[in-house]
């Protein structure tokens, strides 16, 4: 069996020579037809030019307002809604069919809806984000909670433990690796839902830059925009897998505490 240290060094050895690989192959693939792929140089050239010019940090102020507020949003809304679901039988039967129907349902086509009764500002890509985002939250709280060991929960109450300190000490724990991962997988939605808005429902944000671009067949910026949104989508995943690797973490010590 190989040492921990020796298994992290081959598995991000693989990772390291996989990406190189495949930027070395974009730059060659991209020496035939600029216009199709530009090379990968070129696209590090323009990203550096987008970044000293303003124009991508300047779009991602806009576009992340929209995301900040809608994603807090349906935060809120979907963690409380799980809750509510996973401890209320009342509340699961009445709000799971709708759950369901927006998980099943896409969340693009949606957007015309918002336009309706939103406008073309900001509180429309707010409601957009939120559409994209709620859902999975609100899902996988109400997986977690409605899975805790049910003799737990009959430990707990014969010890006379209140409402409150049931939530605290047993459900939370329990339930915590499925709520982060719905948090998780609603950020990835709700960045989807954010680009989605700045390029179909309004062109703002970097929805505008990539828009520009676009149209005038630039694709070597066109492709460092695209980039950028790349790099800060993932940078973003794992940020969020990193809180969730210590929640989960934190959820094992509660449970040896108790």
């Amino acid at each position: 069996m190989k040492p921990a240290w020796k298994a992290r060094s081959s598995k991000w050895g693989l990772r390291t020579f996989s990406v190189v690989a495949f930027l070395v192959a974009w730059e060659l693939a991209g020496q035939g037809n600029e216009l199709l792929l530009p090379p990968f140089s070129k696209v590090v050239v323009a990203f550096g030019d987008l970044l000293i010019s303003g124009e991508l940090t300047a779009g991602f102020a806009v576009s992340l307002q929209a995301f900040v507020l809608g994603f807090g949003l349906a935060l809120l809304v979907g963690l409380l809604l799980g809750f509510a679901m996973g401890r209320l039988r009342a509340f699961a039967l009445v709000f799971n069919p709708y759950l369901d129907i927006l998980l099943a349902a896409p969340a693009i086509a949606f957007i015309p809806l918002m336009v309706v009764w939103f406008g073309l500002g900001l509180s429309s890509r707010v409601g957009v984000v939120f559409t994209f985002a709620v859902v999975i939250i609100a899902v996988n709280t109400y997986t977690g909670v409605r899975g805790v060991d049910p003799q737990l929960m009959e430990m707990g109450r014969a010890f006379g433990l209140s409402e409150f300190q049931l939530f605290r000490k047993i459900i939370l724990p329990a339930a915590l690796p499925l709520i982060m991962g719905g948090m998780r997988l609603g950020v990835a939605r709700a960045f989807v839902g954010m680009v989605a808005s700045d390029i179909i429902l309004v062109s703002v944000g970097i929805g505008a830059v990539i828009q520009k671009y676009n149209a005038t067949f630039r694709t070597a910026p066109l492709f460092a925009t695209v980039l950028a949104v790349i790099l800060l989508a993932v940078g973003m995943m794992e940020g969020m897998q990193a809180i969730e690797r210590r929640a989960y973490r934190g959820s094992k010590s509660l449970v040896e505490l108790r």
